[in-house]
């Protein structure tokens, strides 16, 4: 190619002007979401005048591009934006997602398509699969076809000035010198044959292939890389585009904050060790010289790059045009491996951790002494892990360390070879930057001082780490199950004539929710339905979903907040609201709230916002609701556990002021503030939840006395006894977690008393009693409304444990009704030896000791074998259940329950036909045959569900 070109523009400072190129410019952005792109969006929003910045995101484990878009905006990476901009809000909203799918020739539809090609000007492509270990076929899918559609898309694009494909330095690592150029030298026939080939080949083959075309290349992502540019110089050359190579891409320098880092990946990643104070030792050459970017430093860098592309284009008169290469690097200023490791401890906080740095992490020029010490790691995590197993906790120190050494094998290639370059053009675009633009897009990598920079450098991990932890917590706690609310929604559809029951559901784990609302249609529990109506799609039509965000005081937004308090009726349960309206009075404007944190072990004020601070605000909005009728609060049979005899009252006793002042106490604390306090608080409940449920019931009186509210205090709830099907479960908590290894027929004995009797009912039962509740509180508001007008007093709200005591089991019947199921004559003689309540805690004990001896051999074995370890967190899950719910275990309550006996006694022959509720007239041998079932089906479809998740991730 002949690439002698003539240049008729100037070549003075300021040529670029670059914030003069962005001004009212759209451009478009994939790979927005990831590391560099966020910083990306962030640089654009905050510096220059850009009129719309368009992300292409493709759907990821089913959450949608707008949901993503909104997650990466509420990252810590635009907080500076949120903090100094007043027109924060404007700016996020130049910000737009548009679904995307690479693996189509259309990447977008023809709506969006037209959008595209009528407004984008400036385009970066910065979207790219970085797993090195990659089948060749699937990296080239990701980086080269990709990039292929997308630019196919640019073609048509009337305004467009400029695109930067985004490739990398090692893209040509198989030579010692990289030029500003394209090598378009690809093996085997080049791009196009390779595709073909690999079309046919199996898995494994395309496993051995790949090895074999790869060559001197180290992996797939630098093949793919070259790939791509190879692919852009012959497809694309008539475009205004450009390739840009950074290195090593590490935390920001300065931008948007110093050290400010979300992935762990290359360098990023084996530096994790130094900031935990862990010994590593990684095998390299500590001579060689890498050539590594800060993040801010790249994306300045990339956005020069997109200008000066647009120069050249403009005033540079070809011969034959050729693609304007940049290889971001800088041969001046650079460390070695050796003083790498020691600049990252120097930012260590302490002088006793910097000095140990320098001992415990280095490059080492002999294989050998890398290996000796992570063969003692791995020995030391694996040790580690098992004793935090034997403590019922769950270890993560094997599968890091595993983690660490998969990155450092993966990158080992780059720490034992150098190169040389050429920059010219990146050097041309600093000498072209005006002040100004300087100032705004700093990169020149000569001028970093790399100590300063390190400074920050260990800060900036730790605290992503301690970040993704916090987002880790956070997932656990948005567990949920959502088992009593399933039930109320499907009797409702199923045994009444309602008209539309709109559900309320927030996002979780970014899944909308019309998602969510899917999903729980797909649950088995509504079989029934779909088996017994002649139009289950019309019987599902009456399920609307509704956005709902409990964290903030408008929890529903206009217009639907107008629409819910005309709407007849409301049931709300922990992730879900149900608002109906039906054909008969029973159920007008009728309130079941059923929502709860149910996890003994949530932080305090995280329990105490969802159990108390919700319901308050859920019934003050509820205030303005003309023509509400009653109010269901599901509180729980143990929210007096202190007492061993229960009335139907609400007990204002709580300690230390009452509720609003025990709130007051802990707003300011931190988290462990509050976990220190928390044990003189609830004392003598045996948890927060117990006592968060407390505090709601005198919440209630104190405010919402005036409203037709009552409250409902179911005890344990265990599977279904007929509705729908007999038996059915689908979350394992409590008593349900507690039976499993009695149907696994394990040898396990439970601390407790034997003698003690549990307070039990049926999912169905108890939403009959819930239902038949609600008509009840409507009936007492009316007749107290004409007792007020006499000036008599009158006692709110009323209150009914849900309690019977005319037909107990103890907990070892319990257990042996259970047992008496087992499939096999052997199995049901040896339950009552294999399982059993015991009073002596030491026996317990034992028994757990040797679950988890035996969890770990066959954790062991599967490790053998290549399999995946899950015996050791499972026992680790049931002990952490069983100490959770031992207080319920040791002991037995007495209770009034007038208020529910009189609801039974006022049913219709008709009416307690459709809403069945009395537990002492239960046949428990004949329900406990369904209880066993119902839980062992449940369990297949746990592990179907993990075995399908499993293909899918693989």
């Amino acid at each position: 190619m002949n690439t002698e070109t003539i240049d008729t523009g100037p070549m003075a400072e300021g040529t670029l002007n670059v914030a003069e190129f962005y001004r009212d410019a759209t451009v478009l952005v994939t790979g927005g979401t990831g590391f560099i792109g966020k910083v990306l969006v962030e640089k654009l929003l905050r510096c220059f005048a850009v009129k719309k910045i368009v992300l292409l995101i493709r759907r990821k484990q089913n959450v949608s591009a707008s949901d993503r878009l909104q997650r990466m905006l509420e990252g810590p990476i635009f907080d500076r934006i949120r903090s100094t901009a007043p027109d924060a809000k404007e700016l996020f909203a130049k910000v737009v997602a548009m679904d995307t799918t690479f693996e189509r020739e259309d990447i977008v539809d023809d709506v969006d398509k037209a959008k595209l090609c009528n407004e984008v000007q400036i385009i970066f492509h910065v979207m790219a699969s970085i797993r090195f270990d990659e089948v060749l076929d699937d990296a080239i899918a990701t980086n080269v076809t990709s990039a292929k559609r997308l630019y196919a898309l640019a073609s048509s694009m009337a305004e467009l000035r400029s695109i930067v494909h985004v490739s990398t330095f090692y893209s040509n690592c198989d030579r010692k010198y990289i030029e500003e150029r394209i090598y378009d030298d690809v093996p085997y026939g080049g791009l196009d044959h390779i595709q073909q080939f690999f079309k046919t080949l199996s898995p494994a083959e395309k496993e051995r292939m790949t090895r074999l075309v790869l060559g001197d290349m180290p992996n797939s992502y630098v093949f793919s890389k070259k790939c791509a540019e190879a692919m852009v110089g012959r497809e694309f050359g008539n475009l205004p585009i450009g390739i840009f190579r950074p290195p090593i891409v590490i935390s920001s320098y300065r931008e948007p904050e110093p050290g400010w880092v979300d992935c762990f990946h290359g360098a990023t990643g084996l530096c994790v060790p130094v900031v935990l104070g862990k010994t590593m030792w990684y095998y390299g050459n500590p001579d060689v010289k890498p050539f590594m970017s800060p993040v801010d430093h790249t994306v300045s860098g990339m956005l020069a790059a997109a200008c000066d592309i647009y120069r050249r284009q403009c005033t540079i008169l070809p011969v034959e045009k050729p693609v304007p290469v940049y290889n971001f690097t800088f041969e001046k200023n650079r460390f070695t491996y050796g003083d790498y490791v020691h600049l990252v401890g120097s930012g260590l906080q302490t002088p006793l951790d910097r000095w140990m740095s320098r001992i415990k992490c280095r490059i080492s020029p002999w294989k050998i002494f890398p290996q000796i010490l992570l063969w003692l790691m791995t020995l030391q995590a694996r040790v580690a892990d098992e004793i935090l197993a034997w403590f019922g906790k769950r270890g993560s120190n094997l599968k890091v360390v595993s983690a660490i050494t998969t990155l450092a094998n993966a990158v080992e290639y780059f720490r034992c070879h150098m190169w040389t370059m050429d920059n010219s053009n990146v050097k041309r675009m600093l000498a072209l930057l005006s002040r100004d633009d300087a100032q705004r897009l700093d990169f020149d990598g000569e001028q970093i001082d790399w100590t300063d920079y390190h400074k920050s450098y260990a800060k900036g991990i730790a605290m992503e780490l301690m970040r993704k932890n916090h987002r880790r917590q956070q997932q656990c706690r948005k567990a949920s199950t959502g088992f009593l609310g399933k039930v109320l929604v499907e009797k409702l559809l199923r045994s009444f004539g309602v008209k539309k029951i709109v559900l309320l559901i927030r996002e979780k784990r970014g899944t909308s929710s019309a998602q969510r609302l899917q999903q729980m249609i797909s649950d088995p529990i509504f079989d029934t339905i779909r088996a017994s109506a002649i139009h289950p799609d019309k019987v599902f039509a009456k399920l609307v979903a509704i956005d709902t965000d409990f964290t903030c005081d408008e929890f529903v937004r206009e217009p639907y907040r107008s629409d819910i308090l005309k709407e007849v009726q409301v049931i709300y349960h922990k992730d879900v609201n149900v608002i109906q309206q039906s054909k008969t009075a029973i159920f007008k404007q009728v309130v079941f709230h059923v929502m709860a944190a149910v996890r003994f072990d949530l932080g305090f004020q995280t329990i105490l916002d969802t159990n108390v601070t919700v319901p308050e605000r859920l019934y003050s909005f509820l205030r303005d609701a003309p023509q509400l009728q009653a109010i269901v609060h599901v509180s729980t049979f143990y929210s007096n556990c202190d007492r061993l005899h229960i009335e139907e009252c609400v007990y204002d006793d709580i300690r230390f002021g009452g509720w609003e002042n025990v709130r007051q106490i802990i707003n300011p604390l931190t988290e462990s503030e509050r976990a220190k306090l928390m044990p003189a608080i609830i004392s003598p409940l045996p948890n927060n939840y117990v006592f968060s449920k407390k505090c709601a019931e005198v919440m209630i009186q104190q405010k919402f006395g005036d409203l037709p509210v009552g409250i409902f205090r179911p005890p344990i709830v265990t599977p279904s006894y007929a509705e729908p099907v007999p038996g059915w479960v689908d979350c394992i908590q409590g008593v349900t977690g507690l039976s499993i290894p009695t149907l696994k027929e394990r040898l396990l004995w439970y601390y407790g008393d034997p003698t003690a009797c549990p307070a039990l009912t049926p999912v169905d039962y108890c939403i009959a009693g819930m239902i038949t509740a609600a008509c009840d509180i409507k009936a007492r508001h009316e007749q107290n409304r004409v007792r007020e007008s006499f000036d008599r007093r009158v006692s709110t709200p009323p209150v009914y444990n849900f309690y019977f005591d005319q037909n107990q089991y103890s907990w070892q019947q319990f257990v042996a009704l259970v047992g008496a199921e087992l499939p096999t004559v052997m199995g049901r003689k040896l339950c009552n030896i294999r399982t059993r309540i015991t009073r002596w805690k030491i026996l317990s004990r034992i028994t757990f000791w040797w679950m988890f001896f035996v969890a770990y051999i066959g954790d062991m074995v599967l490790s053998i074998f290549g399999k995946p370890k899950c015996n050791v967190s499972l026992v680790s899950g049931l002990r952490t259940l069983a100490d959770a719910v031992e207080h319920f275990r040791c002991h037995t309550w007495t209770a009034r329950n007038d208020n529910v006996k009189r609801m039974h006694t006022l049913l219709s022959k008709a009416d307690k036909a459709l809403l069945e509720f009395d537990v002492d007239h239960m046949d428990w041998k004949e329900y406990f045959k369904h209880y066993a079932k119902g839980l062992s089906m449940e369990l297949e479809r746990r592990e179907l569900r993990r075995r399908q998740k499993k293909k899918l991730d693989c």
